[in-house]
């Protein structure tokens, strides 16, 4: 009995000093890359701009929302979460690439319900809507706040099929050809680990001063975050 009383207690001060935590889910344009790479995803400038909250950045690079649950990715976050943390939940460059859910296992089933399809081996593969619900549910039982992001845009000016009115090119957009077309020296896609990564972390920092954000994370950005102000449909 001794130690369950001091058990408890312990417990509940090791919980008071982790605070809340904000977790990353997502793919390569959200995660850390190799620093030979020279690119950045938006996650890691994303700290900077945050107090009084830690960061745990899990987004991993050629992930889709199949993978990533298939790999129990997924599993893992749920299991670290506590009531009050946050997960941002950001998936889409990998969930639309080449091939079919029986060539490309990164691929999920077409449509919005919950079709499945048997690829030839043990996994059912469900729809990308499926896979975002059960993360958002699983966060849910943990007292967890689910953010779906969208996707992070390709470059605008670039040669890309992708139209966008989401704030990352409404972002870029305003900086103009020239330096938009900085941030993407690679291809694309993939941002450089200086200002490409930065101002995607920028942009969505403004997508949460908008009106549909409802004030979520406020208290978790500090000064340097709060100067970016809200820009809320492309211009």
């Amino acid at each position: 009995m001794k130690v369950l009383a001091i058990t408890v207690p312990l417990a509940y001060t090791i919980m008071s000093v982790l605070g809340v935590s904000i977790y990353l889910v997502g793919d390569s344009t959200m995660a850390a890359q190799l620093p030979s790479s020279g690119m950045e995803g938006w996650g890691v400038p994303f700290q900077r701009y945050l107090t009084g909250v830690t960061l745990v950045n899990k987004a991993r690079s050629g992930r889709s929302a199949r993978s990533y649950w298939r790999e129990r990715r997924w599993a893992e976050v749920q299991s670290l979460l506590r009531k009050g943390d946050y997960v941002i939940i950001s998936f889409g460059h990998n969930d639309g690439a080449p091939g079919t859910p029986l060539t490309n296992d990164r691929l999920p089933v077409g449509g919005e319900g919950s079709d499945t399809i048997r690829n030839g081996t043990v996994e059912t593969v469900y729809t990308w809507p499926t896979y975002i619900k059960w993360m958002i549910d699983g966060a849910r039982s943990k007292g967890a706040n689910p953010i779906i992001s969208s996707r992070t845009a390709n470059n605008p000016y670039g040669r890309s099929n992708f139209t966008s009115v989401s704030y990352n090119p409404n972002r870029v957009y305003m900086l103009g050809k020239d330096t938009t077309q900085s941030f993407f020296p690679f291809e694309n896609t993939h941002t450089n680990a200086q200002a490409g990564a930065n101002a995607v972390a920028q942009a969505f920092l403004s997508a949460l001063r908008c009106p549909s954000a409802k004030g979520v994370l406020r208290s978790y950005i500090n000064s340097a975050g709060q100067k970016f102000p809200a820009r809320c449909t492309r211009p």
